[in-house]
């Protein structure tokens, strides 16, 4: 499993919390990925182009997950991440929604990562849901 503590530590405390909460709801979450190489990434996208790959991959030096921004998780079942992902959403940050469903990222890390380099700021997520 990979490790939550990895990430940037701006998302740590959120990506903890979402794995907490899915836990709460008996959704047995395992995290499949966080931070990547980019020799990870470059394999990761060889494979998704080359179709071997089941989900969406950035090319590398242009994934989220280069930078700490984001981790994949899956649940049991599986269609509980739609469920995740909109309180994730709830919380500000951003789900991959039915086209990457197993990613959850920093707002705007998807778009900071395509241009810029791992010093480079996200949006804050710190917007606390009411439970």
């Amino acid at each position: 499993m990979a490790s939550l503590s990895e990430l940037d530590p701006e998302l740590v405390p959120w990506a903890n919390q979402l794995v907490g909460e899915a836990s709460a709801r008996g959704y047995s979450p395992r995290v499949t990925s966080t931070v990547r190489t980019h020799g990870e990434q470059a394999r990761l996208y060889r494979r998704f182009v080359a179709g071997t790959w089941p989900y969406p991959v950035a090319p590398p030096g242009q994934s989220a997950h280069e930078y700490g921004w984001a981790f994949d998780m899956v649940t049991e079942p599986f269609d509980a991440l739609a469920e995740l992902g909109a309180l994730w959403e709830s919380w500000g940050g951003t789900y991959g929604g039915s086209r990457d469903r197993v990613h959850f990222e920093l707002p705007g890390a998807s778009a900071s990562s395509e241009t810029s380099s791992p010093d480079t700021e996200t949006s804050s997520l710190l917007r606390p849901q009411a439970h």
